[in-house]
């Protein structure tokens, strides 16, 4: 290098790295600042809705001359609180007990002078709870109070309920459907014929026809008999009722039944109706009988008052007149037998088999409950949730008394929890029974040889492919599969010998699968008493040494969700598992049809209201077939019209 090179670069500073003040700590103050104001505005939100929600619903004040507006659209055993009520002002339902509960009350309640039962549509409710709430309404009127009913458009079951009405009036162009009663079942063989698909399945005995919707293009002998029983007995029961009531000969009322779909002038000219009015004239009308017809029109209002309102006025039962330490307990088991939560935050309508067992559990240690009443309404399902139910049953009633009302369905393993209850009470029209075992598989050979796909299979043995789906089923595999599913059914027989004093050849008499009545089933001895839940209460009340006229305090099982909770739940804030098979299953036969998921809702959801609950009636069974093979379950899913 030059000297003048040399000189050049001495010109400059050396070079050296220039080490300033670190502010590594900025970005951390940064983050955490961010994440301090998450949480406080996340606390904040969640304060803001918990306090919504802590407020208690506003106490509303039954004003003297109202009446109690009795509409059963949105009634139903068992029911949650919608976390959006706040807002929306909608629930998910009145609960069965709760409308039973207000009526009796009622009765003694100088406020309350009447009754308007509006009917309308009433999709959750049977006539096992009309024959209760019959009784009830009966009962009312020995105070000297009225009931008036108004039917727009209504069938055989609305007009049922109106029975016991003084007056029942309709509009000038109003229809009634009054066609005698049936059931439609949708059987599913042909078209799983047609995609290869075949089910084998394998009941018992002669009665036990559920899998028949998988397996046969119309109802066997044994299934179309016990159905025909059924509708005969609901036919009697109508028609005997609407004989009594109307004072109409009951052949006029069994001709009418032939005939089909009236208008309502037919119907005031057949004795079926007392007048013509719109709602309005009816509320008109009911004035009129409370103030008179000079009354002040300005002045004189006519307060309607809910069900759900009145029961959160101020009670004219005083708290202090309860008994505390004697309570009973009414853990509802109503909807399919599952072992795991389906999807969503509604779950009233299914039987999670872990919570039935911690509800007993909870009352069996609550030494304020002295009984428990179990409320089914149950088509039944998992054979295994079916048995953990029922051994906690048994270990409670060592303890306390435990009752089974059922409601308007438990059958299979709905029949299973309730035969080692102390006593068992069903109304005339529950269904009950149906003690027999179902299994049912699906196999798939035939599809993928539509589909020319083939299937080949490495194994450490000939058992590795037992039942495998893709290979049609063996002779061998059909009567290994009939040994385990006899030796379930031989115990639910021998449980049921058991628990209701029989022989095991005289249960078996009354099992084979086979649906029964209430009324059928205590002749027989499956069932004690025939009553409903108000009859249930009485009995636990005399078991427990409380007078029938005296008030106890109700422990409710499920309780009532907090609506934070639920939101928390529907954000997914709080986990909870779901049950994915039923999801799973109608995916997969959207995917035969070439639908999507949502096509394939939009279409059922179009269906008859009958149709669309046996399609999804049906999911569950195959959803439950999916893990367990066997299953405790309703032949059919049976919707009376």
């Amino acid at each position: 290098m030059s000297e003048h090179s040399t000189q050049q670069q001495q010109q400059y500073p050396p070079y050296y790295t220039h080490r300033r003040k670190s502010n590594w700590w900025i970005p951390i103050v940064i983050v955490g600042v961010i994440i301090i104001l998450f949480f406080a505005f996340f606390a904040l939100i969640i304060g803001s809705i918990s306090s919504v929600f802590s407020f208690k619903t506003e106490v509303i004040e039954v004003k003297s001359n109202s009446v109690l507006y009795l509409t059963l659209d949105d009634v139903t055993e068992n029911t949650e609180e919608n976390p959006f009520a706040f807002f929306t002002g909608a629930t998910f339902g009145t609960r069965y007990y709760d409308m039973i509960r207000a009526i009796k009350i009622a009765k003694n309640d100088d406020r309350i002078k009447g009754i308007y039962y509006n009917a309308k549509f009433s999709p959750m409710m049977g006539f096992p709870q009309a024959q209760e709430l019959q009784r009830v309404l009966k009962d009312f009127k020995e105070s000297g109070k009225f009931i008036y009913a108004f039917i727009e458009t209504g069938r055989e079951f609305e007009y049922y309920n109106a029975l016991l009405a003084d007056s029942i009036f309709m509009p000038r162009e109003g229809i009634m459907e009054m066609n005698g009663f049936g059931s439609t079942n949708l059987f599913l063989k042909g078209f799983l014929n047609m995609i290869g698909i075949d089910f084998y399945v394998q009941g018992f005995e002669d009665f036990k026809s559920a899998g028949e919707s998988f397996s046969r293009k119309n109802y066997s002998d044994s299934a179309r008999y016990q159905i025909q029983v059924i509708l005969q007995q609901i036919y009697d029961e109508f028609t005997n009722a609407v004989s009594e009531y109307r004072k109409l000969d009951k052949k006029l009322v069994e001709d009418i039944l032939v005939r089909g779909v009236y208008s309502a002038d037919s119907l005031k000219e057949l004795g079926f109706i007392d007048g013509f009015m719109t709602d309005a004239e009816v509320r008109d009308f009911i004035k009129d009988k409370i103030f008179g017809k000079d009354r002040d029109k300005k002045k004189d209002k006519l307060q309607l008052v809910r069900i759900s309102s009145y029961l959160n006025s101020d009670p004219p039962i005083q708290k202090k007149d309860i008994v505390k330490d004697k309570q009973i307990a009414i853990i509802y088991a109503v909807g399919p037998i599952v072992d795991q939560p389906s999807e969503g935050f509604n779950q009233s309508q299914e039987i999670i088999a872990s919570k039935v067992v911690n509800y007993l559990k909870q009352a069996r240690e609550n030494n304020d409950i002295k009984a428990i009443i179990l409320r089914v309404d149950s088509p039944g399902g998992s054979v295994i949730s079916s048995d953990a139910i029922q051994e906690e049953i048994q270990k409670t009633k060592s303890v306390k008394p435990v009752y089974s009302s059922m409601g308007n369905v438990a059958a299979s393993g709905g029949y299973y929890i309730s035969m080692s209850c102390d006593t068992i009470i069903a109304d005339k029209l529950s269904i009950t029974g149906s003690i027999g075992v179902i299994m049912a598989i699906p196999n798939l050979s035939g599809m993928i040889n539509k589909l020319n796909i083939t299937a080949d299979t490495v194994s450490t043995g000939p058992a590795a492919n037992f039942f495998n789906g893709f290979y049609p089923f063996t002779d061998k595999e059909k009567e290994v599969l009939y040994n385990m599913g006899k030796n379930i059914y031989y115990r639910f027989v021998e449980k049921v010998a058991k628990n209701r004093n029989m022989t095991f050849e005289q249960a078996r008499s009354y099992a084979k699968g086979r649906v029964w009545t209430g009324y059928d089933a205590q002749k027989i001895g499956l069932v004690d008493v025939i009553g409903g839940l108000d009859d249930a209460i009485k009995i636990a009340k005399r078991r427990i040494g409380v007078p029938e006229d005296v008030p106890v305090r109700i422990q409710i099982y499920p309780r009532p969700a907090d609506p934070m909770e639920m939101i928390l739940k529907l954000l997914g804030i709080i986990d909870e598992t779901d049950d994915e098979e039923i999801v799973k299953t109608k995916s997969d036969l959207a995917k035969v049809l070439n639908l999507s998921p949502n096509a394939f809702d939009l279409i059922v959801n179009e269906l008859p209201e009958n149709a669309k609950n046996q399609i999804y009636y049906n999911l569950q069974l195959l959803a439950l077939s999916r893990k367990e093979k066997v299953m405790l379950a309703m032949p059919y899913y049976i919707q009376i019209q």
